[in-house]
């Protein structure tokens, strides 16, 4: 693979995740800062992502956007994916950004991995190798250190934010899990239009989510349209992108810089501060995932 090549595909891969660090501090000053409901900004981000998605597709290739729907049985799967992944994923993930912050609930979703491996071990009916145990150890303590300190009289995050993050890696893994085949056969960007849009219609309407908040400033139009926009389209498309040129074992690897991203940002535009415990406990969990992806 020519080098140029390999540097543009890294390039987009972590431009990607950098917009997936942000949105998460964009929905963390929408939630802890403007106080607006967090139902409401998880279904009009999959509402409205959705439909951007779609339409853009529906330009450029109609059929290809459509071929999902004549097999009834993908259908389903993409029912699946769009309520048991996605709508999880994102929903928790914001959840868990409520009750703790971006940095934190990005850190603890990517404990997402290891539950991946876990589960393939399950069906596979096999012991974890020596190097998915040494993830699993690794994504262990540092989960246990990023929520007591190792003073295990308490925790050091709130109770619901660690739920809410654990969660958020549930969904993540059923996420990735249950795309595989769609995306192989569909490709990632209709199944993700789809997804989102389909899981974002049920959750927009049936929890009466449009409306416009109570005091909704410009500033929190902005955060929203980046939610959106950046950490929804934009990352989606620069990450798959740059995993095309790059492949998938290298961009998972640079897609560790999301929670990185994170941290950064909540400290540059919040002023939120993380102790070193923490970064150590990150460092623990996003090494497991290092570790995963160099099998």
């Amino acid at each position: 693979m020519r080098q140029s090549t390999m540097k543009k595909g890294a390039i987009l891969t972590l431009l990607g995740a950098t917009c997936w660090g942000l949105s998460g501090v964009l929905g963390e000053y929408l939630l802890n800062i403007s106080k607006i409901d967090s139902t409401w900004i998880i279904a009009n981000r999959l509402f409205y992502a959705g439909i951007v998605l779609v339409i853009i597709l529906f330009l450029k290739d109609k059929k290809s956007l459509m071929n999902v729907f004549s097999d009834k049985k993908d259908i389903l799967r993409l029912l699946n994916f769009s309520f048991l992944g996605l709508l999880i994923c994102q929903g928790a993930y914001f959840l868990a950004i409520k009750y703790t912050n971006a940095g934190m609930a990005t850190v603890l979703q990517y404990t997402g991995p290891v539950m991946i491996m876990m589960y393939y071990c399950v069906i596979g009916r096999r012991w974890p190798m020596a190097h998915e145990v040494i993830a699993i150890a690794a994504s262990l303590f540092g989960t246990v250190l990023m929520a007591t300190h190792l003073d295990f009289s308490k925790l050091n995050i709130s109770t619901l934010g660690l739920f809410w993050g654990l969660f958020s890696a549930i969904g993540l893994a059923s996420y990735n899990i249950s795309s595989i085949n769609l995306t192989k056969k569909y490709g990632v960007m209709p199944i993700m239009a789809w997804g989102l849009l389909i899981a974002g219609v049920v959750v927009y309407f049936g929890t009466g989510s449009n409306y416009i908040p109570e005091n909704f400033s410009f500033i929190d139009f902005l955060c929203m349209a980046g939610v959106i926009i950046v950490g929804t389209i934009m990352s989606f498309s620069l990450y798959l992108e740059g995993v095309r040129l790059i492949g998938a074992v290298t961009g998972s690897i640079i897609g560790c810089f999301e929670p990185i991203a994170a941290i950064v940002f909540s400290f540059l535009l919040l002023g939120t501060t993380f102790g070193i415990i923490d970064l150590i406990g990150a460092g623990f969990i996003l090494s497991a995932v290092v570790v995963l992806s160099k099998r």
